[in-house]
């Protein structure tokens, strides 16, 4: 029932969540906060149902010791590289003016205004996609389930994003990418069973996504 409950619940939330993307006409921060209370809602119930989950034991500072954190920000630093080299690489197939006009027209984000989601993007949304991808998914699957299923649904979830943006190789690349770094995640947090590793390096890579994105706006 809990792996049930799971994989429908998640699958349902990220589908909903993908429509609401495309198919609502409404700015950034309601989408944001309708994931916020999508993300909340299917884990406190599954805590009400199966009574075996808290809130706080993914978030245990102490699970990692001093060498690991040296590890991870390396990890980090290097994942902020690897985004930094995929965007040059492919930068002459990207169209940064289709970018900006999604951003500014259906998003409703500003020049400013992106300085703001930069930093929500870089340290609070990370933090929820990392708490619901694998302090819930991961960390609540059997481990094989967990390392198949999170990975896809956490390269899906992102598609609807940036679908507009890109060619659908330029789309089929990222997905692929997106899912190493799923399965990237769950292997640095497998051990502990904490977040913070991953989300170390979610925070790095996506400071050097929103750095390379001010040159949409400025």
């Amino acid at each position: 029932m809990k792996k049930v409950y799971i994989l429908l619940s998640t699958f349902v939330t990220c589908a909903v969540l993908a429509i609401i993307e495309h198919g609502v006409e409404i700015n950034y921060v309601i989408k944001t906060l309708c994931k916020i209370s999508f993300f909340f809602l299917v884990i406190w119930s599954y805590k009400k149902i199966f009574k075996d989950f808290r809130f706080r034991d993914i978030l245990s500072f102490s699970k990692l010791g001093r060498r690991e954190w040296i590890k991870v920000m390396l990890l980090g630093l290097l994942s902020a590289g690897v985004v930094l080299g995929a965007y040059l690489l492919f930068l002459p197939y990207i169209d940064l003016n289709l970018i900006h006009q999604d951003l500014t027209e259906r998003l409703g984000i500003t020049a400013l205004g992106f300085i703001f989601v930069g930093i929500y993007i870089s340290f609070g949304n990370s933090l929820l996609e990392e708490y619901f991808f694998r302090g819930f998914i991961f960390f609540n699957l059997p481990r094989k389930w967990g390392y198949i299923y999170s990975p896809l649904l956490f390269a899906s979830y992102h598609i609807p994003m940036i679908i507009l943006w890109f060619t659908v190789d330029i789309i089929l690349i990222c997905f692929i990418g997106l899912w190493i770094i799923g399965v990237v995640f769950h292997l640095v947090n497998e051990k502990n069973r904490t977040i913070w590793a991953s989300w170390i390096i979610h925070i790095c890579a996506d400071i050097m996504i929103i750095m390379i994105g001010l040159n949409v706006f400025y």
